[in-house]
């Protein structure tokens, strides 16, 4: 068997950091769309400094230390591309997130997002 990366994580050896969060999504003129109570797990391997929700890693990370984590996530579903920029605070286990969205549906525009919440760990 051969392994393209090398890399191979140990998921039972990783902390797992409950992160929640208010999020607010704005349309183009600020004026709120919706307000949403949400949480991410993420599981955090300090050691090879990668971060994964559930098992899938975050490829782009852009900072990973002690202090703080900071990375971009793209999701995309049937109707959306969504790219957020997120920054873990590990001191103060502050949570914080900008978005921009863009639909598949002209009539929605592209719209972005604001989230702020605080983390905590499960193990």
């Amino acid at each position: 068997m051969v392994f393209a990366y090398g890399y191979i994580p140990d998921f039972t050896k990783m902390r797992e950091l409950r992160c929640d969060f208010e999020e607010t999504i704005y349309n183009q003129d600020n004026s709120i769309v919706t307000q949403n109570n949400r949480f991410k797990i993420f599981k955090l391997d300090d050691t090879n400094k990668k971060i994964f929700i559930h098992k899938e890693p975050i490829d782009k990370v852009t900072y990973y230390e002690n202090d703080r984590i900071e990375f971009t996530l793209q999701s995309m579903t049937d109707e959306f591309i969504e790219m957020a920029n997120t920054v873990i605070d590990r001191n103060t286990f502050q949570y914080s997130s900008t978005s921009t969205i863009n639909y598949d549906n002209l009539n929605f525009g592209t719209r972005y997002s604001k989230s702020t919440g605080t983390c905590r760990y499960l193990n």
